[in-house]
């Protein structure tokens, strides 16, 4: 048993002990960058490396070990922004020292371009989570244990006539792997007691969890074409579809997990609305201002339910907003949520559901007209102003203004009452008071020790924690004072296309006062937390739709 948990445990750690050494400094950038990171493009280094690929492999990442190049240069000079930088670079130095390596001298100059790591299947035991509701923790550990016994491997790309020294650098003393044989002109290793099995060919140090995965590695290479990850098309098609010059990318074969899923967990099928098909490409890039970060669904049709519509409100939004949420046609977001509930339940529970769609309405004082008109347009959630307690507005685009005004006022006298038939009785809601203020009319609810506001603007409604928030928001807005065209939310969404599905952006650094006043930097680990957030400045993500949908991620960071 000793034996078996050392094996685990250094296999968990030990196996990528040469993909980590050769992601080097970039290694210690990515885990304080949040965990991503390639001057990789979507050509030949994958077609080189994914070539040693089952191409059932459900998930493959390959990361760039192009020192040299502009990727590995922006992510390292990215990553001395942060506190933690100097440290982590030095402790992977001394990871290294204890393997006997030297990052410089030894490992370095046999780098080639990319290097990768592969799970070549998922487990689809269903024992793996049995009693997970009467006893999580045994549960976890079963589905730890299961996961560090999947077949893992990876692939190092060489530089040219440096596979001598790979061979020499594997077999170092103490503790080097040794030499078991030959397969189809590799060179094999193996060190037994941490669980690493290896190949060396002249471009390639293919590493793998157990001797099998190393085996079918040389395998695919040797047969090629639609036997290795490089010749799937799905898999070409989805990295295409991502920038060319990247630090990391990565692929997930979405219905070879789902099948996995759905095998230990029969529900999940239901819950994804069918089987899941298709797969997913991730790449993150590093640029000089930051991280961009973009995932692609291909060949996903149960992904593409979504109504794209171009964002409007960020006009309407302060300039000094300091976050912004954008989305559209809630209404369609409820029908569908109720039709798939409705769709997986019981008859009694579809009678219940039918019933509560069929009452709402009554007990609101408003009809599913007066409710489409309201949610069934553009809307954004806007934060705004400073202190401990900003101003927040939900943003509603109305086809019908009047028809508005009408439904938020008898939601205004219906919501309090229904409230306290579902049990908050002890709930303290005033009476509505009516405001008027820059055009825009509506009401004021004082609820508790707060208020709640909504009010109306030709066809732009808006419901908020006060009058003031409403109307920063409501009010007919010049363009040079909008978030729309301030610089930095400009900045963070260069390249949006003008249809989206959804739309976000945080100002961090207009965010830290409000959560220095909440308290969230105060201690020692609050003063960390500080000094880690401190060089990220804004992050803005959104999502597409289409036959290939896709969400981007945009990290700012600076002095």
């Amino acid at each position: 048993m000793r034996t078996t948990t050392r094996s685990r445990l250094n296999r968990r750690t030990v196996l990528p002990i040469v993909v980590l050494a050769a992601s080097g400094a970039a290694a210690g950038g990515i885990a304080v960058l949040s965990g991503c990171g390639s001057s990789a493009s979507a050509g030949s280094a994958p077609a080189s490396i994914a070539g040693y690929v089952p191409a059932s492999s459900p998930l493959y990442v390959q990361v760039s070990t192009d020192t040299s190049g502009t990727q590995w240069t922006n992510l390292i000079r990215l990553g001395k922004l942060f506190p933690g930088f100097g440290t982590m670079t030095a402790e992977l130095d001394a990871a290294l020292a204890r393997e006997g390596i030297a990052w410089d001298t030894d490992l370095k100059p046999l780098l080639g371009d990319s290097a990768a790591v592969a799970v070549t299947s998922v487990p689809t035991n269903p024992s793996v989570l049995k009693g997970a509701l009467t006893d999580p923790a045994a549960a976890l550990g079963r589905a730890a244990a299961t996961a560090v016994d999947q077949p893992v491997m990876a692939v190092l790309q060489i530089a040219p006539g440096k596979a001598a020294d790979v061979k020499a650098l594997i077999t170092k003393a103490p503790g080097g792997m040794k030499e078991t044989g030959t397969r189809d002109g590799a060179t094999l290793y193996a060190d037994t007691m941490k669980g690493v099995h290896a190949a060396v060919t002249e471009e390639s140090l293919i590493l793998g969890s157990t001797e099998a995965v190393v085996s079918k590695a040389l395998e695919v290479k040797s047969e090629g074409g639609e036997a290795a990850l490089s010749g799937v098309f799905r898999f070409n098609e989805a990295l295409a579809l991502l920038p060319d010059d990247v630090f990391a990318m990565g692929y997930v074969n979405v219905e070879e997990i789902g099948a996995a899923a759905s095998q230990i967990i029969p529900q999940v099928g239901d819950l994804a609305g069918g089987q899941a098909t298709g797969a997913a490409a991730m790449s993150v890039t590093a640029q000089g201002d930051g991280l961009r970060m973009k995932a692609v669904l291909v060949d996903a049709p149960q992904a593409a339910q979504q109504t794209p519509y171009a964002p409007t409100l960020a006009a309407q939004a302060p300039s000094d907003a300091v976050a912004y949420l954008g989305f559209n046609r809630l209404s369609d977001t409820v029908d569908r949520a109720i039709s798939a509930a409705s769709g997986a339940a019981s008859e009694d529970r579809k009678k219940q559901i039918d019933t509560l769609t069929n009452q709402l309405p009554l007990l609101l004082g408003v009809d599913q007209a007066d409710l489409r008109n309201l949610i069934g347009g553009e809307h954004a959630v806007v934060v705004s102003g400073t202190g401990e307690t900003p101003k927040v507005t939900l943003a509603l685009t109305v086809a019908d203004g009047a028809q508005a005004t009408t439904s938020l006022t008898a939601l205004s006298k219906s919501v309090p009452v229904v409230v306290k038939q579902f049990g908050r009785t002890d709930a303290t809601i005033g009476t509505p008071t009516p405001f008027s203020e820059a055009g825009v009319k509506g009401q004021v609810i004082p609820v508790g020790d707060m208020s709640l506001a909504w009010g109306v603007r030709g066809k732009l409604a808006g419901i908020g924690n006060g009058a003031a928030a409403v109307t920063s928001v409501v009010a007919s807005r010049a363009e040079s004072t909008s978030l729309a065209a301030a610089p930095g939310f400009v900045a963070a969404t260069k390249g949006m296309p003008d249809q989206v599905t959804g739309l976000a952006y945080v100002n961090v650094r207009a965010a830290m006062p409000m959560l220095a006043a909440k308290g969230a930097f105060d201690g020692e680990k609050g003063a960390r937390a500080r000094a880690n957030l401190a060089p990220i400045t804004q992050v803005a993500a959104w999502a597409t739709a289409g036959d290939t949908p896709t969400v981007e991620v945009y990290v700012g960071m600076g002095k």
